[in-house]
């Protein structure tokens, strides 16, 4: 698929340009998958299942295990009662303190200094009492004083903090949302540990609090949580319990450790045999599968449009030692004016050094993450020149190192001098020096494509962050799914992302094709057509499909609102009534039945419904600025400007926000208040056109939102 002309597409972090072929629209789901993968019953379980001596033995000494959607897991500290030396070791590796609570023990940030965002006027401090963080941030008005001051406490860190940190809060209803403020750390070439954006947010409007830490993000930067069976799938709500394990335990890598303990305390019945088989060592796996286990995590080809998990597999599904393969679809893209040798991103291990010479030449599963690193040990500083050097000279001998002739070659003769401060016997710091990424550019990262000569003061220079122009993608691996099956991944890669209407029509052409009965890719459909605001394709397509899935809420409500959208309006209520049944605590829900009623003249009812949206999710902004409009119409006016003022605390860049506000102070008569309002609307909402041009204004201010006034 390339492009044949070039359109702005929302990705996270970053915006991208794609384009996929214009095709035709689809019917509804055939009654046969093609998908080619393994479905969670059918695929192989590397750990075996609790014998009942083990599970006897796990009853007898009080082991916890879990049940549910990550099933057979026991606590981490169960492992150290046998391996206490590598269980004391691994707590000092990052990967153990990838995720954590705040505390006044782990605090190394500076909490007496606030970081000015430019681009977007924000200021953000973070602020410490006890174990307690608290994330604060304001604008100023042209007075000088705080605007849209905005308070939430931090419930989780994520990240070690070797290189950065970045902080989470919870809803009552369980999701996780980023802040966008983010600890970096000292990278020892000139950048001092400071405060700084989050990757992803340096532009003047951005996600601002409201990013969603979704499943699929959790995968990689935390271990499994217990939640129930069927709450990981696709057509569920991203939620999390109140508590979470803390950081990549030791079955983040070993599997299931539930089976391992009980056999182990099981005594006489114990063989050496039982033992080794009962857990999962990568080491003895074959190089493929001990390399994915790595690289599940490690090996991300781009951040501009991420790999996509199977349609029947759940996201907490992977068991260590199944080919990655069936639960995940790995791709590359192509940028306009890179080539993939060039592109350089925080989490490409595995991507660039499967580009190295040494790796290509080496044989087959030689070269590996596990010849330099022990993921059991964290390396001591003063260690880790002669430990890498140790790793390369397994191959190479000291007789190969050309320092010597690169030195007496000086630049002008076209040679490189050595890294400044680069001891003669660091092979790593030559071959593979440290360089910024393009995707979180705050930070230095070692690049693993083993080079000979890299351009290491290239690599160190400040950038900006940039927005990939994309004009190919492309499915990896020899198990990638092939033939329409292949290009309903495809499509769906790039509609995941934002969606364009070539990406809308390519799923639309080959979904039918690729007999998938999958729900994923039907829903994705449909919504790309209501992005198109083509309705009437949308209602029919969701008219068929519907019906396929009448448990799943998702697809009830969209035909609710399509069933409006086109006249029918107390059928949609109907379904939209239908869809809160089947999810009573979803806030969305709740938003969408409420804006409905509203809109119907029923406003005792529609502000109980954006009320409890808003209790469910206290930074729900349209439920918010909904809920002003139900006060406003009720004469409750002090409600209502509370509730849009609540929104622009939330999104200081909302326009309808900044437009209801400054009416309904003006009709106050709080003219000030008003016009204070109006000039920071105007310098920051994200359409300030909707605002008056001039103050005062010669007419009543309008709202693009009529029906609901």
């Amino acid at each position: 698929m390339r492009n044949s002309r070039r359109l702005l597409v929302a990705a996270c972090p970053f915006l991208l340009v794609f384009a996929l072929a214009l095709l035709a629209q689809a019917p509804m789901p055939s009654a046969s998958s093609a998908d080619g993968s393994s479905s969670p019953e059918e695929a192989p379980s590397p750990t075996p299942d609790i014998t009942p001596l083990a599970a006897e033995a796990l009853q007898r000494f009080s082991i916890q295990v879990t049940e549910g959607a990550a099933a057979g897991y026991v606590d981490d500290r169960v492992c150290g009662r046998c391996h206490a030396d590598l269980a004391r070791s691994y707590r000092e590796v990052a990967m153990a303190q990838s995720f954590y609570r705040p505390s006044a023990e782990k605090a190394v940030e500076d909490f007496s200094t606030p970081f000015r965002h430019g681009p977007s006027q924000r200021i953000y401090q973070m602020r410490r009492q006890g174990d307690r963080y608290t994330f604060r941030r304001h604008q100023l008005d042209e007075q000088g004083r705080e605007i849209n001051v905005f308070e939430v406490d931090v419930d989780w860190i994520l990240g070690s903090g070797k290189h950065a940190r970045t902080y989470l809060y919870r809803t009552p209803q369980g999701e996780l949302y980023q802040l966008p403020l983010a600890w970096y750390a000292d990278d020892g070439h000139g950048q001092p540990a400071r405060w700084g954006i989050a990757p992803g947010y340096d532009q003047p409007h951005h996600e601002g609090v409201l990013r969603r830490v979704q499943r699929e993000c959790m995968f990689c930067h935390n271990a499994y949580p217990e939640v129930p069976l069927g709450s990981d799938v696709r057509s569920q709500p991203h939620l999390y319990p109140p508590e979470l394990p803390q950081g990549l335990g030791c079955q983040r890598c070993h599997g299931p450790g539930a089976a391992h303990v009980g056999v182990a305390l099981a005594g006489d019945a114990t063989t050496p045999e039982t033992l080794q088989s009962s857990i999962v060592n990568p080491g003895r796996l074959s190089p493929e599968r001990r390399d994915e286990v790595c690289r599940s995590c490690h090996l991300q080809p781009t951040v501009a449009i991420p790999g996509l998990r199977r349609f029947d597999r759940a996201d907490y599904s992977y068991r260590v030692g199944e080919p990655y393969s069936d639960y995940f679809v790995t791709l590359d893209v192509d940028e306009a004016e890179a080539e993939r040798g060039d592109r350089f991103e925080i989490n490409h291990h595995p991507y660039r050094l499967q580009q190295s010479r040494c790796f290509a030449e080496s044989p087959p599963g030689q070269l590996s993450c596990l010849t330099c690193h022990d993921p059991h040990r964290k390396v001591a500083k003063a260690e880790r020149a002669a430990h890498f050097r140790d790793a390369c000279l397994s191959c190479h001998t000291v007789d190969n190192c050309r320092l010597e002739a690169m030195k007496a070659d000086a630049p002008e003769h076209g040679g490189v001098e050595r890294p400044e401060g680069v001891a003669n016997d660091d092979c790593a710091a030559c071959h593979m020096p440290k360089r910024r990424p393009t995707d979180v550019v705050q930070v230095l990262m070692t690049d693993h494509r083993i080079q000979r000569r890299p351009d290491v003061d290239a690599y160190l220079a400040p950038r900006a962050e940039s927005s990939p122009v994309l004009v190919g993608i492309e499915l990896l691996g020899e198990d990638r799914p092939r033939g329409s099956v292949g290009e309903v991944y495809r499509a769906m890669a790039v509609e995941r992302v934002g969606g364009q209407e070539e990406s809308l029509a390519h799923l639309a052409k080959h979904l039918p094709a690729s007999g998938l009965t999958d729900a994923e890719p039907w829903y994705q459909l449909i919504k790309g057509l209501i992005r198109l605001r083509r309705f009437e394709e949308a209602h029919q397509l969701a008219s068929q499909v519907q019906p396929q899935f009448p448990q799943q809420a998702r697809f009830t409500d969209l035909l609710g609102i399509l069933r409006i959208a086109l006249g029918e309006r107390q059928e949609g209520l109907v379904l939209l009534r239908q869809a809160l049944d089947l999810e009573p605590d979803s806030p969305q829900r709740h938003f969408n039945l409420g804006r409905v009623l509203l809109a119907e003249g029923n406003t005792e009812e529609a502000t109980e419904m954006l009320r409890r949206a808003v209790d469910l999710f206290p930074n729900f902004v349209r439920a918010w600025l909904f809920l002003g409009y139900a006060y406003e119409q009720s004469n409750h006016s002090a409600e209502a400007i509370d509730a849009w003022q609540r929104v622009l605390a939330i999104e200081p860049k909302n326009s309808r926000g900044y437009v209801a506000l400054v009416d309904i102070l003006w009709r106050e008569g709080r003219r000030g208040e008003a016009e204070s309002w109006w000039h920071h609307g105007r310098a920051f909402a994200s359409h300030p056109d909707l605002l008056s041009d001039t103050w005062p204004p010669s007419a009543e201010v309008e709202t693009d939102e009529p029906s609901t006034r």
